[in-house]
């Protein structure tokens, strides 16, 4: 007997016993060839497509090849199996029939049916009669050379998703968390564009750096978020979140699209951490005015690459920029009022 293993994903729970009883009634039906198993070692993982972790349910599923069921009380969805709402025990055993059905069966070869009547005598073959020979063929003309391929260049592959990836509107479609072996629990709120945790940014760099995919999120009910802020120490925006990502994820590289000869300045004072008291220096510096980034290390006794990874971290949040003169239009060189403002 052959034993499937199968998952209910992202259920209420109010609801998530009652489809486990069904499904057990169901289980009973096909000889308890079926098992329940969490979400990461079961093979069909049911995936309730009318909440809003579905989608975050569905990614997960597909990125670790499972086979995928959805659950919806509305029309065809981009699934493998459907599984309609309320869920019955008789809806769960029709789901797991055509599961176990999936596979057409190969059609077996047709029987050989040996013919036991005497073989009829071999007719007597006819006289051979010598054909006139045909004209040899004119010779075909020679086929054009292909032309040689161009050659095919690869696609770059895309950048490894980071935590900052995520901060943008839209990218979550809930609340959830994420834990990493070296570093406290992150709770992300995008609803309300802030992340809970302790008010402490150090603990958090191994964030910066680490690659995260999508499977790697777990939701969090909404109802649990309260819980959550006293527990893990208070709720904070996530323009800290992403000042810190910028701050320890460049690892002394200029950010991308930024010139390293340019001149940069501060916009306005921006909210320096006790942990980082260098940070205090460097702003001071740039406070006065722009200036290039080795000049800001050398007034304020810094490292360039720690001048850099400030630097990144402010324009990230939009307290820093670069110092960039706008040329005036040509059109522009003499008086008036517009050619004044354009100089």
């Amino acid at each position: 007997m052959t034993t499937q293993s199968i998952c209910f994903a992202g259920l209420p729970r109010d609801e998530q016993a009652g489809i486990e009883a069904a499904f057990r009634q169901a289980n009973a039906q096909h000889g308890n060839r079926w098992s329940l198993a969490n979400e990461n070692e079961a093979a069909v993982v049911v995936v309730d497509m009318d909440s809003m972790y579905g989608q975050m349910s569905l990614m997960k599923a597909l990125s670790n090849g499972k086979v995928v069921v959805a659950l919806t009380a509305g029309g065809r969805v981009d699934a493998d199996y459907q599984l309609a709402r309320p869920v019955t025990a008789e809806g769960i055993a029709a789901l797991l029939s055509q599961i176990e059905t999936q596979a057409p069966a190969t059609p077996a070869p047709a029987p050989v049916v040996e013919d036991l009547a005497p073989a009829a005598p071999a007719p007597e073959p006819a006289p051979v009669v010598a054909a006139a020979p045909e004209p040899a063929p004119a010779p075909a003309p020679a086929p054009a050379p292909e032309p040689e391929p161009e050659p095919v260049v690869a696609a770059a592959p895309p950048a490894d998703p980071r935590l900052a990836d995520y901060l943008r509107p839209g990218a979550l479609p809930g609340p959830v968390k994420l834990q990493l072996s070296d570093a406290p629990l992150l709770v992300l709120d995008p609803g309300k564009q802030a992340y809970l945790g302790g008010a402490a940014l150090k603990p958090l760099l191994p964030y910066c750096t680490a690659i995260v995919h999508p499977g790697d999120f777990t939701p969090v009910d909404p109802a649990e978020l309260p819980a959550l802020t006293t527990q893990l120490g208070g709720s904070h925006p996530f323009p800290r979140l992403a000042w810190i990502c910028a701050l320890g994820g460049g690892n002394g590289s200029l950010a991308a699209g930024y010139n390293p000869n340019d001149r940069y300045k501060l916009l306005k004072w921006p909210q320096t951490e006790r942990e980082f008291p260098r940070h205090f220096r460097i702003a001071t510096v740039m406070m006065k005015g722009p200036a290039l980034l080795t000049e800001i290390a050398e007034l304020s006794g810094a490292e360039l690459a720690e001048v850099i990874d400030f630097v990144n971290a402010s324009l990230a949040v939009g307290v820093a920029e670069p110092d960039v003169a706008v040329v005036a239009a040509p059109d522009a060189a003499k008086g008036g009022l517009l050619g004044r403002f354009r100089r």
